[in-house]
């Protein structure tokens, strides 16, 4: 008989995993996924596209409903588990039911960081991270409502990108002095803004949100060097946090997320934990690609299999309103690397290949990244590049033709 295998959360990385577990265990567990959410796992990713307008809400589903039919799985949506009985292994949903398991599964995700700042629970002001603040937002663009996005990370671009789009007038606030520090060098960082303000979005940096203004409802934000910015609404996309609660009072150990080894197990016997919600050697990745990494090393681990997970070489390739940018490794570069800088802002192109000791260890790219993937496997694989290093700023094609073909 299948072992009843239960998945805490409907969105990426939980639906990776049903796709590795069919692979590698088909049979062996009698899997359900719950998810509080009101509908099947989507794209997160391609949220500010739905935005934007450029793609349908319905096209972002990661899977049909046969899809997980076909592999057995009960997938119950709109549910929101409210406890874990560790001893019992008994999960209790919000509706006063209970599901017993054998093996658990925390793909929780997390939630969107709201400023603690004066008026932060004025009417008015919204986050941007599943479909219904898509929804939401989406109203506002229609009306023309004039907007603050407060974070100039990737979700503050997308949020700000998709608004922009859709026909609101928007003010992206960053506090640091560069669009997305932790995936950009400066240069990269700059030719981003001016991409982005060609779109028509005003970007403001080293801009901290002092308070926000309103009687009832938003209307205007306040900046620390004392300038007033007129809104009508304000959205947050500062960051997020790993959704741990669950497993903290369920005497999981959580530091900033779910504590896990390596082949992600918890502190608790036979409950593990995946994706954003999830604390591996210190690191909570927020992305998507460790997850379906960790989902990969999960489905061996639960299928019988050897398999460890030393961690991911972090990594960003989206389009970043509207602008194709990738990042990988250490691009800032350290003592004793070297860099390779090509850039031409009348084409918004930029790239730099950090080398130290003989391999890449690093790559940005602004504009042109359809050699992206071949970078991140270069330093992936550690792979020696001196043969390489006269063209390997050119691509794929150039430095490595037979290959490429």
């Amino acid at each position: 008989m299948s072992e009843p295998l239960v998945i805490v959360g409907n969105g990426m990385a939980a639906a990776r995993l049903v796709d590795e577990l069919a692979k590698t265990a088909l049979g062996r567990y009698a899997v359900a996924v719950i998810g509080e959410e009101p509908r099947l796992a989507y794209n997160r990713v391609l949220l500010s596209s739905v935005l934007a307008g450029e793609t349908g809400s319905h096209e972002i589903e990661l899977r049909p409903a046969g899809w997980w039919r076909d592999r057995g799985v009960t997938v119950r949506y709109g549910y929101r588990v409210s406890e874990i009985d560790v001893g019992r292994r008994e999960l209790k949903i919000a509706c006063e039911e209970s599901m017993e398991y054998s093996k658990l599964v925390l793909a929780t995700g997390s939630t969107p960081l709201r400023l603690n700042v004066p008026g932060a629970d004025l009417a008015g002001v919204h986050t941007f991270r599943d479909t219904r603040d898509v929804d939401l937002l989406l109203t506002l663009a229609a009306a023309r409502k004039r907007v603050v996005v407060v974070g100039g990370g990737l979700l503050g671009l997308e949020a700000a990108y998709g608004l922009a789009k859709a026909g609101a007038p928007v003010t992206l606030l960053h506090l640091m002095d560069r669009l997305m520090e932790r995936q950009l060098d400066a240069p990269a960082a700059d030719l981003l803004k001016t991409l982005v303000e060609r779109k028509g979005i005003r970007v403001m940096l080293n801009a901290a949100t002092a308070r926000i203004h309103g009687e009832g409802h938003v209307q205007a934000v306040e900046l620390a060097d004392g300038s007033r910015i007129e809104a009508d609404a304000v959205i947050f996309a500062a960051g997020i946090k790993p959704n741990v609660a669950l497993a903290k009072e369920a005497g999981i150990a959580v530091n900033r997320g779910v504590v896990v080894n390596d082949v992600m197990q918890t502190s608790a016997s036979d409950i593990f934990a995946l994706g954003e919600c999830a604390e591996h050697r210190g690191t909570c990745y927020g992305l998507v690609e460790p997850a379906y990494e960790q989902a990969r090393v999960l489905a061996r681990h639960l299928a019988g299999r050897p398999a460890a997970y030393q961690g991911s070489v972090v990594s960003t390739n989206l389009k970043v309103s509207g602008v194709s940018v990738f990042s990988a490794g250490d691009f800032m570069g350290g003592e004793g690397s070297e860099s390779l800088v090509l850039s031409d802002r009348r084409r918004g192109a930029y790239k730099k290949l950090v080398i130290a000791d003989g391999r890449l260890t690093g790559a940005v790219l602004i504009g042109d990244t359809i050699d992206a993937l071949w970078y991140l496997e270069l330093i992936r694989n550690r792979d020696k590049v001196a043969s390489i290093r006269t063209d390997m700023m050119f691509g794929r094609a150039l430095a490595q033709p037979s290959k490429a073909a």
